[in-house]
Order: C-alpha cells, then structure tokens, then sequence
C-alpha cells in the first residue's frame, strides 16, 4: 500500500476521532471539496484553500504595505497602531492616507456579521468560553502555536520576516496570546472593546511579514507565497476549531448550536484577516477538511520549524524558571504527539505521563465553580482578564504588547 495514502488516512482518521471525543461532528474528506458540483448546494461555494490559495496573497492589504514602504512611513504607521485600540475610536488624522483610508474602510461589520456577533454576546457560547478561557488558553500556547510551527511553509514565514518569533519570542508569545484574548473576552466586540480593531491591524501585519519575507529571499516561484490565503485559513482554524478539539482533554464539550455561534465568529475573523470568501470556512465540517488536509498533506519537519519551536522552550527556561521548557514539551506532546514529533520535541516518558494525567484537572475548578456559582462568572472573567495581561506584561519585561509590523 502506499505510504503517503496510508500516513494520509492515518492521520485524518486520528483528526476525525479527536474531533469526535470534543463531541464535534466528524469531518468529510479532504478531496471532497474538490468533486462537489457548484451547482449541488450553497456550501459548494467554499473551496479548500489548495495549491491556488498557496499562491495568492492579501492584495488590497499587500497594496496598502508596499506603498508605505516606499513612502518610508512604516513607523509613522506603527505610532497609528500604538494610539488606535478601540472599536469605537476613529482611525487617527496622524495616520498616512493610505493606510487611514484602509482601516476606516475595513473596521466594518456587515449586518449579518453584527447580528452573528449579538447571537454569541446574548447566548451562553461566550459563558462557555469564559468559563474554559484557562483551557483554551493552554491550549493556544501548547497547541496551536506549535501546529502551525509543524507547516514548513508556516514557519518559514515567520523565520523569513525575522520578527518577533526569530528576534523576540517572548513579544510574539504575549501578542498572540493577547490576541486571543482580544477577540474572545466578554465585551470585545462592543464599541468599548478591541476585537476590530486587532483584527485589521493583524491584517496590515502579515501583510508587513509578507513583505519582508519577498524582500529577504523567499522562493515564490518554489514555495508559494509567504502568509498566503492557504496558510491564513490554517492558521485560523488552529485559533478555532483545533483547540476546540484539544480542549476537550479538558471537559470542553460544546453543543452543537454553540459550535455554529462559535464557527460564525471565526468566519468574521477570517474576514477581517483579509481570507477571501470563497476560502473562509462556513461550518465545523468544513474546518475540519482543512485541519485534516494539513495534518495530512502540509506538515513535515523543516529547520525553521524545529528552530522556532526550540527557541518558544528555551524561553520558556530563560524566562520562567529552569525545567519549564520541558514542561512546554510535554504539554505539546500530549496535545498532539505527532506535532511534537515533526518538531523533533523528544519524548520524555516520566515527566509525560504526569503531565497528560494532571493537566487536565488544573483547569477545571474554575469552569466547575462557575456552573455551581453562575453569580462568580462575570468577576471571574474580569479577574482572568486581569491576570493574562499581568502574564503577558510579564513575557515581554513590561513592554507595549501592542500589534506593531516590522520596519526592517
């Protein structure tokens, strides 16, 4: 039998079954994308971002950085994203016309993006996020951060823009993380809340790391294009619907109507990101072809990947205390072994079996509590809200943890 059919089936099959332990619908195939007729159903719209979506960048936000870039105003732009934070502050007159006239053009919801993020603010989804942040915290970290890393072509755009990940991993580390917490808190999509705003400027930041990488001596012609639609929608899915999946070694059950509340506000994520619309995943199925077509087809071990993930445990020692970047790597190989294999993150027996058979239960009390207590919940995430900043203040010695592109 061949090998890459087996490895293939192998792997999608391990996808589907931990999809199935997080009690989420198993996924299609990932060629089955390819064999709908257009005409059969709406959903035959999407396509799975493949070989054409490797190829394609953010042109309204790559026209945006490159004039910037000629203009020599890239700090200028950066002094406009260290002052604009909230979703209901105007892009400031400071800011240079091209890039004042994209962001107050992009910090738009349509009207049924409004009404899917009412959906979520007025319904129990965001209680179930709240309650298991910690968790899917952990598994961001551990999980999501490392999988891209296990992409060749992922990490090779991070290592190409030599920024943040390569030259200060702690920054990186406290901006995604404070990413995440942007977007998923109580009140982030509310005019006093950040969650827009975060998302166009994450925008104009891989747009930035593109542009890096394409002047710094990347392939095109033979690895595709950095940070393309392929690796945005990737990426987006391990935000999403992988870590919903990690998270059930932490009781993270959600139910189907919270799974369609959840996956429509990924997919205004991945509008804001510049993913286009025919790429940008409707439904839990199709994240999961995605999630199985790069488990599948997209990781192997690459020298930028390893590098990366090396430095992120070396921080981890530097930064916390001696011995917890072994932690890191056992926390990584139990959320998802493979990963940690094609990282080369060797296997620790002893110290792996006691991290897969406590950690689990670190973060359950507080969801407990809250089910027991639902009167705790909102000062229990104000308080989390609080103590992730302090974390993420604390990663980078207290500096701004601001969205900032590279200037060079």
């Amino acid at each position: 039998m061949d090998q890459h059919v087996t490895r293939r089936t192998t792997l999608a099959a391990a996808l589907a079954a931990g999809a199935a332990a997080a009690g989420l619908p198993a996924a299609a195939p990932a060629v089955a994308a390819d064999r709908r007729d257009p005409a059969v159903a709406p959903e035959a719209a999407w396509v799975m971002p493949a070989d054409q979506a490797a190829l394609a960048g953010d042109p309204e936000a790559d026209d945006v950085i490159d004039q910037l870039v000629r203009d020599d105003q890239m700090p200028a732009a950066n002094q406009v994203f260290h002052a604009w934070t909230r979703n209901d502050q105007p892009v400031p007159d400071t800011a240079p016309p091209v890039l004042y006239e994209f962001l107050r053009r992009n910090v738009v919801l349509a009207p049924e993006e409004r009404a899917a993020l009412d959906r979520l603010a007025h319904g129990d989804t965001i209680k179930l996020i709240q309650g298991n942040m910690e968790a899917l915290t952990v598994t961001e970290a551990f999980g999501g951060l490392f999988a891209a890393l296990a992409d060749p072509l992922l990490a090779k755009s991070v290592w190409y823009a030599k920024y943040d990940l390569v030259m200060d991993i702690g920054r990186r580390f406290s901006r995604t993380m404070n990413t995440l917490w942007d977007t998923l808190g109580t009140n982030s999509w509310d005019p006093s809340g950040n969650a827009l705003v975060t998302l166009v400027k994450l925008r104009l930041v891989h747009a930035a790391a593109r542009h890096m990488a394409l002047a710094h001596g990347w392939d095109r012609g033979r690895a595709g294009m950095p940070i393309s639609q392929r690796l945005e929608v990737e990426e987006l899915m391990y935000v999403g619907a992988y870590n919903v999946q990690l998270a059930a070694k932490y009781d993270f059950h959600p139910t189907p109507r919270q799974i369609d509340e959840l996956m429509a506000v990924v997919r205004v994520g991945g509008r804001l990101l510049g993913i286009e619309d025919r790429y940008n995943p409707r439904t839990l199925e199709q994240a999961n072809q995605v999630l199985a077509d790069a488990a599948a087809n997209h990781r192997a071990t690459s020298d930028e990947g390893v590098k990366l993930a090396r430095n992120m445990l070396d921080w981890m020692d530097r930064k916390i205390f001696p011995g917890a970047g072994a932690l890191g790597a056992s926390m990584v190989r139990m959320m998802d072994a493979h990963v940690a294999d094609v990282l080369e993150i060797h296997a620790n027996p002893p110290l792996d079996t006691t991290v897969a058979t406590l950690a689990p239960y670190l973060y359950r009390p507080a969801y407990e509590v809250q089910q027991k207590f639902p009167l705790l919940a909102p000062t229990h995430a104000q308080m989390f809200k609080i103590a992730s900043q302090m974390v993420a203040w604390y990663a980078v010695d207290f500096r701004d943890y601001d969205l900032q592109m590279p200037t060079r």
